[in-house]
């Protein structure tokens, strides 16, 4: 026996041997306690009682390293032999018999009781093995299935669909699909982002090996502008990278009240001043007051962000940003931030409009290591939309493309800034 077994043991001798000395000496001293002790139809129930359950309190060691259905069968046992102990103890004290057996029976009844405890206690046993037989099949189940067959699943007993261990198998199995499908985005995603990463570093290496080699004649200047813009795609790649790392992580957000007007007027500053493939007008109007949000700042932040660069990357003359604040209608008086970003450039088709949004997709047009992205900014632009409790689409227009989100408000919740 192990020595937290041992120690264990030894506490549940001396609380028991304690508790007898605190019974016996509170209730000796009164006789009509103990008279009435002896009778029968106390003593019996009593005796029973302490008897089972001090096996119960020693055998707690013993009964950890016992499957289930031995332990229902050496419960139903040990009760059956109980019950028996009272009715022999019964018989003994009064000549009756307790539970209706005739009094001629007498002490014969201690043959007939072994017999009937073991019939007993193969029954629960056998009832026990029947009951749990799905759950091993589960369990055998779960035990084979690795990280290269999640497409396998629990058996379902179909002859009890509504029994707690069918709605257990069907769980796991719903959990399984979870599963399936989120190592299945995993992969895809490592796959791609290999792809993007190998594709840029394969040709750094490549420029450079070969000015290494053929030195002369090369444009040294030029070759170092296109291994910098190399480094920079690479550098905004692991950067993307590392946010949807977090996104999915499932990591709070913080809870701040943000000035989305003012964000959305400080970033249409930033890339007035930014260069650009061609001249752009770029234009920021918002209502008054300012619309505020709850959530990052930093997030926020990078959502315009990504929808701003998208826009001024394909615009040919124009693009304008609307921060406004509507109610929801169908009698909310909750409002909502919308804000949208405009150019004028050749817009999406309505049967992109939602794959531009999926990871590493990207048009064909847009598919250029200059002018193209890696492909993750509409993907995380919309992923924080919804952590915040939002959405993000393309919409209708006559001419480019109109990216529009909408954000619960600050006031939506509270009532009001403080």
């Amino acid at each position: 026996m192990p020595p937290e077994a041992r120690k264990s043991n030894t506490i549940r001798v001396g609380l028991t041997t304690a508790w007898l000395l605190i019974a016996g000496a509170v209730f000796l001293p009164y006789a009509a306690v103990v008279e009435r002790l002896r009778q029968p139809e106390v003593g019996a129930p009593a005796i029973m009682l302490l008897a089972g359950a001090t096996v119960w309190a020693f055998s707690r060691s013993v009964r950890r390293t016992l499957s289930l259905r031995l332990r229902f069968a050496l419960v139903v046992g040990a009760g059956t032999a109980l019950l028996f102990v009272g009715e022999l103890w019964w018989s003994y004290q009064t000549g009756g018999s307790a539970f209706g057996y005739l009094p001629s029976l007498g002490w014969r009844l201690a043959y007939w009781a072994p017999l009937v405890v073991v019939i007993l206690a193969a029954t629960a046993w056998i009832a026990a093995h029947r009951a749990l037989r799905p759950v091993e099949a589960i369990r055998r189940e779960l035990e084979d299935i690795t990280a290269r067959s999640l497409g396998r699943r629990v058996p379902v007993s179909t002859s009890a669909s509504a029994d707690e261990i069918a709605r257990l198998a069907r769980t796991i199995n719903t959990t399984l699909d979870r599963l399936e499908r989120s190592a299945e985005l995993q992969q895809r995603f490592i796959a791609d982002a290999s792809h993007e990463l190998r594709s840029p570093l394969a040709g750094l290496r490549a420029s450079l090996e070969s000015s290494l080699t053929h030195p002369e004649g090369v444009d040294w200047e030029s070759r170092v502008r296109d291994a910098l813009r190399d480094i920079v795609r690479l550098q905004n790649l692991s950067h993307d990278l590392l946010l949807l790392a977090q996104l999915d992580g499932g990591a709070p957000i913080a809870d701040t009240k943000v000035n989305l007007t003012d964000l959305a007027h400080d970033l249409a500053v930033e890339h007035r001043h930014l260069p650009h493939a061609r001249p752009l007008d770029i234009r920021c109007t918002a209502d008054d007051p300012p619309a505020w949000v709850r959530g990052s700042d930093v997030q926020l932040e990078r959502l315009l962000r990504n929808l701003l660069g998208n826009a001024c990357r394909y615009a040919h003359t124009t693009v304008e940003v609307t921060v406004r604040s509507e109610r929801r209608g169908d009698g909310d008086t909750r409002d909502t931030v919308v804000f949208e970003v405009r150019d004028d450039g050749p817009g999406i088709p309505v049967a992109d409009r939602e794959r531009v949004f999926k990871r590493f997709s990207r048009l064909e047009d847009a598919r250029t290591r200059k002018s193209g992205g890696a492909g993750l900014g509409l993907a995380i632009a919309r992923e924080i939309a919804a952590r915040h409790g939002g959405t993000l689409h393309f919409a209708d227009t006559v001419s480019g493309a109109c990216a529009v989100g909408r954000l619960p408000s600050a006031t939506a919740a509270g009532g009001g800034l403080s």
